[in-house]
């Protein structure tokens, strides 16, 4: 919108109308070609159509007419939806548009037109909804429900037309005084130099801009000044008050101050407060007469509308795809590592001695085989490794270690420890932690008494599984270090723990294996890496290979000055998983990220260096809901497929959801980051493992939504349908999810129908065994809502989830001769494994 007070309603290429949410400040009094719609969400509005002044609250909704002078202002921090429907548009459904007006005021309706208000609120908030899911129909499904508006306020609130309209007879005279008043407002404008331009007398303007705008000349100049100030009162919070006001005409302090205070009745003072300038921020350019605002923090108050209509309820229709690969079964192709399966995490050292993650572990080893596994906190207090003597002497207990190493090694899992936490005492500050069960963060006391207990530790190790053994194992050192919630120490300080952490370990074994701090790749700042690597190359401490963490949050540099300033004295970690609620939008991230890190070790001469991802997850949140649906089937088989041994490991974050770095919760699916829920419930995550494991190694052909390979066995096709967050959820509204409804936050939703055209497969019968996860098998998640949902769960309970939610699998013989055709039908985030074993 420009600043002139007539506002042509231009639509974008996408829709013939237009729908914004804003928060709106003043906009002084203006009329435009269009019929507008406002919807508040939240807060209070005065709203002066003609002489008619209204105040909306939430929930209400106005139709203002087009051509109808009208000035908005906001009582208070408000979210309002806002809705132009060009005349054009108008014209194109109703016929003779232009005699009509709409009489539409939800809180002066009567009880007879409640029950269509409700059904336009239900139909405006789904339009908001639709503006940030843009699927393959956006634009149908959006002039559906604009029509479905359309035909309520025909039905409804049809009116005839009355006299309150702007005079389109003088349109071209008015348009040429406002934009003259909206260049020369912060000058010494007057009727008088209007008239003479106008070739006009003054009392003839003086009555014809009063009868044409609602207000005489002088209150509209006021009202451009102040409009114009209070948006730079919001930008420049440094620059005096009485300073702005000057900038934007008004002649002196006085003025305006009288001006702000029968306007808003508040001192400028107190409305600056009011509207922090830090509510508004964003990167585009702020509309001049509605504030564009954070919309995460208020796009999930249309839920509550949504709801009220059967739609929320109701599964969508989801649009068919279909799609033909042609696959050339005799390209010889290059061999698969599958580094994919190098590493699997748990949480803490100590939880891999719980009976219950000792099951799945083995129940893991079993179905899809890793051969390391990483934790962090082999020094924390709970493995009682480190303790001292009344003397303040060190005494070391290496009891829950070899029962942790023995268990592990005895499964196939050689450990890739990380080198951290602290013990308490060896802390020199024991007042610095970390999750709800406290990892100590603070440097040692002693950095002697701290190189001390890792020659023992490593040596013990030595001693105990031999040289050759440990040799083999990794060492990952101190976890995340630019957060201030895992180093609140200074980089120096880290970087010099790290070289005499080095030096003691290479001192024991050259052949032993440290590796370098895990670093979050989605920090936009490559600072502390090159100041870390710059330093080992100066000291000749280069770490042996690079453990790297993803978790898809976009932002978390901008948010760093504030965890240092603000987030250490409440609940840091907690604080930290909060901001960590926004997801990036980009579906390929992961891949985009790794790329660039890649990139970033040539650039440092590590391009040498193995690299291995020791944490990665569509998430960091341990209460996103998403992480218990099929979801993460799909997100997680893309992401391996496509990034298929491009590194050299990739530790999924995390095995099971009982994990110490949360407070534990008594409900089965709470959003946990595990393959594996509580009780030992797979999840439909733990399923794509096992659909991966069974991939061969060679690979045919890898395309989008696809991988085929061969092995001795045969042949398998592994097939995905990948639908990633909407721009709603991907903001940090989780509005539109709850308990049981967990599917509303993605768009590009579809049904994808992929036919394989097997080229040149050797003719034959085949044994074809197709294996599916979707919502009705493989998602323990999607079973528990199928049999309601229950809370708390029985062991029967749990048992028939176990034994029900397994994936489908399908076994039929089938004959190839000159190539070899079949399909498969995946629905939103489905995943299909096909394999073809030849029949001797």
């Amino acid at each position: 919108m420009g600043n002139s007070k007539y506002e042509l309603v231009e639509t974008g290429t996408m829709l013939p109308f237009d729908v914004s949410l804003h928060s709106v400040n003043y906009v002084p009094s203006h009329w435009h070609n269009s019929v507008e719609i406002i919807f508040v969400l939240r807060g209070k509005l005065e709203v002066t159509v003609g002489a008619e002044k209204s105040t909306l609250s939430e929930g209400d909704v106005l139709v203002i007419n087009s051509w109808h002078v009208h000035e908005v202002i906001g009582r208070d921090l408000n979210i309002i939806a806002t809705y132009q429907i060009p005349l054009s548009f108008l014209k194109t459904y109703i016929s003779g548009v232009e005699q009509i007006q709409f009489d539409c005021h939800s809180s002066q309706l009567g009880p007879n037109k409640r029950e269509a208000m409700d059904r336009m609120r239900q139909l405006l908030a789904e339009m908001v909804q639709l503006i940030h899911k843009k699927g393959e129909s956006y634009e149908l499904d959006m002039q559906v429900r604009m029509l479905g508006i359309l035909s309520i306020l025909m039905k409804q609130f049809k009116a005839e037309a009355a006299s309150a309209a702007m005079n389109e007879k003088y349109m071209e005279r008015m348009m040429r005084i406002i934009t003259f008043i909206d260049e020369h407002y912060r000058e010494p404008v007057s009727l008088l130099d209007l008239a003479e331009r106008e070739f006009l007398s003054v009392p003839y303007l003086s009555k014809f801009f009063s009868e044409n705008i609602g207000l005489n000349f002088q209150s509209y100049l006021t009202n451009i000044r102040l409009k114009n100030t209070v948006e730079a009162l919001l930008h420049h919070v440094e620059t005096p008050i009485a300073d702005l006001a000057m900038q934007h005409g008004f002649p002196n302090a006085k003025s305006f101050y009288a001006a702000f205070k029968n306007r808003y009745e508040l001192t400028p003072t107190e409305y600056r407060k009011q509207y922090r300038p830090d509510i508004y921020e964003q990167k585009e350019k702020w509309s001049s007469n509605y504030l564009a605002f954070n919309q995460s923090s208020a796009l999930g108050i249309i839920n509550q509308y949504l709801q009220r209509g059967q739609s929320f309820s109701q599964a969508p229709v989801q649009p068919l795809h279909s799609v033909t690969h042609q696959v050339d079964m005799e390209t010889i192709g290059k061999p698969i590592k599958h580094t994919w399966k190098t590493v699997i995490t748990i949480g803490k050292a100590k939880e891999g001695l719980h009976a219950d993650v000792q099951r799945e572990l083995r129940n893991l080893q079993r179905r899809c085989p890793f051969s390391n596994i990483r934790f962090h906190g082999i020094f924390d207090d709970a493995m009682m490794l480190y303790d001292e003597d009344e003397a303040g002497e060190p005494r070391y207990n290496f009891r829950f270690v070899d029962q942790l190493f023995d268990f592990l090694l005895s499964i196939g899992l050689k450990p890739f420890v990380e080198l951290g936490f602290m013990p308490s005492k060896l802390a020199a500050d024991p007042s610095q932690t970390v999750f709800s069960k406290a990892s100590y963060t603070s440097p040692p006391k002693s950095l002697n008494r701290w190189c001390e207990m890792v020659r023992h530790f490593v040596r013990h190790c030595m001693n105990r599984y031999g040289a050759p053994e440990v040799e083999s194992w990794k060492f990952e050192f101190w976890n995340e270090p630019e957060f201030p919630a895992f180093w609140p120490a200074t980089e120096a300080e880290y970087m010099q723990m790290y070289k005499r952490t080095f030096q003691t370990i290479k001192s024991i074994s050259a052949r032993l294996q440290i590796g370098a701090p895990g670093r979050i790749i989605t920090f936009g700042s490559f600072a502390f890496s090159e100041a870390f690597f710059a330093f080992c190359k100066q000291n000749d401490c280069l770490p042996d290979f690079i453990p790297l963490h993803f978790y898809p949050h976009e932002h978390i540099d901008d948010m760093m000055d504030d965890w240092q300033n603000k987030l250490m004295q409440l609940a840091p970690y907690r604080q930290l998983q909060d901001h960590f609620r926004r997801i990036s939008p980009n579906p390929n991230y992961l891949k985009e990220k790794l790329i660039h890190e890649v990139g970033f070790l040539k650039e440092q001469g590590l391009a040498d260096r193995e690299v291995y991802l020791t944490e990665w997850n569509s998430t960091a949140y341990h209460r996103e809901l998403t992480n218990d649906t099929l979801y993460k089937a799909a997100y997680i088989v893309k992401n391996l497929v496509e990034n298929l041994d491009d590194i050299q490991g990739f530790g999924y974050w995390v095995l099971s959801d009982n994990i110490e770095e949360t407070v534990a919760s008594p409900r089965l699916f709470h959003g946990g980051l595990g393959l594996v829920a509580q009780h030992g419930v797979p999840k439909a995550a733990q399923y794509a493992y096992d659909l991966l494991a069974k991939l061969g190694d060679r690979l045919i052909a890898r395309e989008e939504g696809y991988i085929v390979t061969a092995s001795s066995g045969g042949y398998q096709v592994l097939a995905y349908n990948y639908c990633h967050f909407d721009d709603l959820y991907a903001l940090g509204d989780t509005s539109f999810i709850d308990e049981t409804n967990r599917y509303n936050g993605f768009k590009d939703e579809k049904v994808l129908k992929m036919a394989f055209e097997l080229k040149a497969i050797a003719n034959g019968k085949y044994r074809m065994i197709t294996h599916r996860i979707n919502r009705k098998h493989g998602s323990s998640y999607d079973k528990w809502v199928e049999m309601g949902a229950p809370e708390p769960l029985s062991a029967e309970d749990i048992e028939y989830i176990k034994t029900a939610s397994v994936p489908e699998r399908s076994v039929q013989t089938v004959e190839a001769e000159h190539g070899f055709t079949f399909d498969t039908v995946l629905e939103p985030h489905a995943v299909a494994l096909i394999e073809l074993i030849p029949l001797y």
